[in-house]
């Protein structure tokens, strides 16, 4: 067959034009229509001339596409940030240059593999998919015809990949046959095989971006799940005298939203409070809280809702810093100020 004859092809002039060159080559195949094929796909380039080697060409009515990956960017294979898992994971060495060169790529897989099993590592790849879903979708909304089509594909696909990650593993197929790799996997969000294979054979445009958020909704509510059961807790060093002094700095956003209902001023109630949510959305964060809801208590026509619970979020904060050694520097009168400083 011919990617037989290729494969030997590409072996035999590595070894005789390119030995000082070419570090490896990769054979990868699972993503051929034939799994069984075992075709040269991508080798390691080490100079210039090694560069130059990568070669596309149709042989028999047949593709190949016989790329370089520098040792560079199989690093980044490694580190999870990019995209094909499965390249490194999966690749079968056909030649090595020297037996420093296989132990050196066997050490980068076995790097990827760990860093797969890393609860930490793991939980920031799933939460970068997903807000790459968003981000997607946020385009779809203003998209039509074929960008619709071309959108949802990518919002499944990146979802799907938070999910997998969430799982500690990838698809071996990337985005080609998720559905089935789903299958294998422990912990899926009930209901995402039905919603993806929905947006999948959905023929209208607006269905399919419904569809899409339903899913992007689902998947928000497994990772926040996930969080809230302690799986991506990352012990950390908690500095109180920082949430103290950040404190310090936000009191004064407490103190507009008390007065600007007072004098039924909802517009800047609405505003400052958005202001505030963003800083106690990244305070819960740094110091493992649960999120603190404000926000969803606004009403125009009865601002105080939010502010009532403002107070409450602000008499929470002030206990956990109080319970964490932290000090607040606040003073009852000008006589107490100018005494303590």
């Amino acid at each position: 067959m011919s990617y037989d004859f290729v494969t030997e092809w590409v072996l035999e002039t590595v070894r005789e034009k390119y030995a000082d060159d070419i570090a490896m080559v990769v054979s990868h195949t699972t993503l051929r229509i034939d799994d069984s094929e075992k075709c040269i796909s991508y080798f390691v380039p080490i100079t210039k001339k090694g560069e130059a080697f990568a070669q596309t060409f149709i042989l028999a009515g047949v593709g190949y596409d016989i790329w370089g990956i520098p040792w560079e960017r199989l690093e980044r294979f490694a580190e999870l940030e990019e995209y094909n898992i499965t390249c490194l994971a999966d690749g079968e060495v056909l030649y090595a240059r020297t037996e420093e060169d296989r132990v050196r790529f066997e050490g980068l897989k076995r790097k990827q593999a760990a860093n797969l099993a890393s609860d930490k590592k793991a939980r920031a790849c799933a939460l970068t998919s997903y807000e790459e879903a968003k981000s997607i979708y946020l385009e779809m909304l203003f998209a039509s015809d074929s960008r619709v089509k071309l959108g949802a594909g990518y919002v499944l696909d990146y979802l799907a990949r938070a999910v997998a990650f969430s799982n500690h593993t990838y698809f071996k197929k990337s985005q080609t046959d998720q559905l089935n790799e789903l299958q294998e996997m422990e912990d899926v969000p009930e209901g995402f095989a039905g919603l993806y294979r929905k947006i999948l054979f959905e023929r209208s445009e607006e269905q399919q971006k419904k569809g899409c958020y339903e899913l992007i909704r689902l998947v928000g509510e497994y990772l926040a799940g996930k969080k809230a059961a302690g799986n991506d807790r990352i012990p950390r060093e908690h500095h109180y005298q920082d949430l103290a002094d950040w404190y310090g700095e936000l009191s004064y956003t407490w103190l507009r939203i008390r007065h600007y209902t007072q004098i039924k001023d909802p517009v800047k109630v609405y505003m400052w409070g958005s202001f505030l949510q963003s800083e106690l959305n990244q305070v819960c964060e740094d110091f493992g809280l649960e999120e603190i809801e404000l926000m969803k208590y606004y009403d125009a026509e009865n601002p105080g809702v939010m502010a009532a619970q403002a107070d409450k979020a602000e008499q929470l904060i002030r206990k956990v810093i109080e319970n964490g050694g932290g000090s607040i520097r606040e003073f009852a009168n000008e006589k107490e100020f100018l005494h303590e400083i």
